[in-house]
Parts: structure tokens; sequence; C-alpha cells
């Protein structure tokens, strides 16, 4: 049976640590543990631990940390996706699935279409709550790293951003190829998602001039959050852990 797994970024070897409120209410009201249970605990950063938990209170739920444990190894393709915010709770299921399927970080931009009601993003009222998305996806799919979701940027911003790897953005434009594979797989790759209304003209011209490859997700047409993990799993698939056995 596989242990309870607790994202806590102070976590060290030998340390005690207190649950973060969110995880201890799971802990103890969800999954119904006890002291003495045994769990996990990992950093964030790539490092996991045997724990026990010592103290299980309404005022909150402390570990002792044991030995480091091999923690499960993440995708050799650091992929970033940046993508427009997406309004209700499609961005936080965006964050949440493109965690468990090896999202490096998540760049959320505010370009010419995005809605309306995502573009309070900008002043960061949402970034708490997206954080601790990506953190309990960790938690439920093994991995010991979580992928950092980067402040909301402008579209100017972001082709102000250095990256060092393949970019691509993914447009309706007839003729758009498709990603495929490559003789050498990236070892990085941004892909970017625009909003529901798609994006100008003069977005996708100044794209193309920052160096953003054009593709196509295929012959219809994706509701963004449904493009952003499409373009996910394809990357995975094509240059990434999804495709090759033991990568």
């Amino acid at each position: 049976m596989t242990s309870p797994r607790f994202h806590v970024p102070e976590a060290g070897p030998g340390g005690r640590v207190s649950l973060p409120e969110h995880a201890a209410h799971h802990a103890r009201e969800v999954l119904r543990l006890r002291a003495g249970a045994a769990v996990r605990i990992f950093d964030g950063a790539g490092a996991e631990f045997e724990a026990e938990l010592d103290s299980v209170t309404r005022r909150g739920v402390e570990a002792r940390i044991g030995h480091a444990v091999a923690a499960r190894p993440e995708s050799s393709l650091r992929l970033v996706l940046a993508l427009s915010p997406l309004k209700g709770d499609r961005m936080e299921l965006v964050i949440q699935k493109a965690t468990e399927l090896g999202v490096a970080e998540v760049w959320p931009v505010v370009t010419a279409r995005t809605d309306a009601a995502a573009r309070p993003a900008l002043e960061g009222t949402r970034q708490e709550r997206w954080e601790k998305v990506a953190s309990g996806a960790a938690e439920q799919c093994g991995r010991a790293v979580v992928p950092p979701i980067a402040p909301t940027a402008t579209f100017a911003e972001l082709l102000g951003r250095p990256f060092d790897g393949q970019r691509v953005v993914f447009v309706e434009i007839p003729g758009a190829p498709p990603l495929a594979p490559l003789p050498r797989p990236p070892a990085a790759a941004l892909l970017l998602i625009g909003p529901a209304g798609g994006w100008e003209p003069r977005e996708t011209e100044r794209l193309t001039g920052a160096g953003f490859a054009p593709a196509s997700l295929g012959p219809r047409i994706l509701r963004s959050e449904t493009a952003a993990l499409a373009a996910v799993v394809a990357a995975q698939v094509l240059w990434g852990d999804l495709g090759r056995s033991g990568a």
C-alpha cells in the first residue's frame, strides 16, 4: 500500500515539520490519519523522505522526518506550458493535469483576447490558489517536484522573457504543421496556448518574429483547456517520457 504523501517546502532529513493547513486538513479529516501513521514528505524541489506523524490535532498535524527515499524521475524534457488564464475552475484543471503529465513550469500570460473575467490574474489574486492546486496534484501523482506557477505576465513580458529551447505557439491557421518527432529531441520546450478568442494577427506576427514556431493541434477547434493538455501530451510523447521506454 502506498503511503500518503504531503508537500512541505521546508522539509529536510531528521527534522520535525508542520503540514500546511490544507494538507493537515486532508490528513486529519479525509484520510483520518492518526499519530504514528507512516507517510511520505517531499519538499517540492525533488527530495522525498519517509516520515511518521507525531501529532494530529485540530490545531495542526506534525511529522518527524526519517530517511531520504528515491523520488520518481522527472521527464527528460523540461516542458514549460504558457497559456492565457482561463476563467472559473478551468485554469485549475489545466494546472492539475499538467502537473500530473510532468510539466516543469506554468506561465500564465494575458493576451489581447484574454477573457475579462480572467484578467485579474495580473494582480496576483489567484496565484496562491494555483500553487496549492499544483502542490496537491504532485502529492497525488507521485512527483517530488511541484512545478512553479510564474506570476501572470503580459504578452510583451512574455516576448522579452529568455528561454533556451524549442518554442512553439499553437494556432488555428491552415497549413500549420503538427508537432513532429525530431532527430534530436529538445532538452526544453515552451508551449504557448492562446485564449478562447484566439490570437490577433499582430500577436502571431510578433510571436513568429520572436522565434516561436507555429503548430497545429489537428483539424478540430479545441477549447483552450483541451488544447493545453493535448499539447502537453503530444510533446511528452514525441520528445519526453511518455513515448520512450525508460526515459
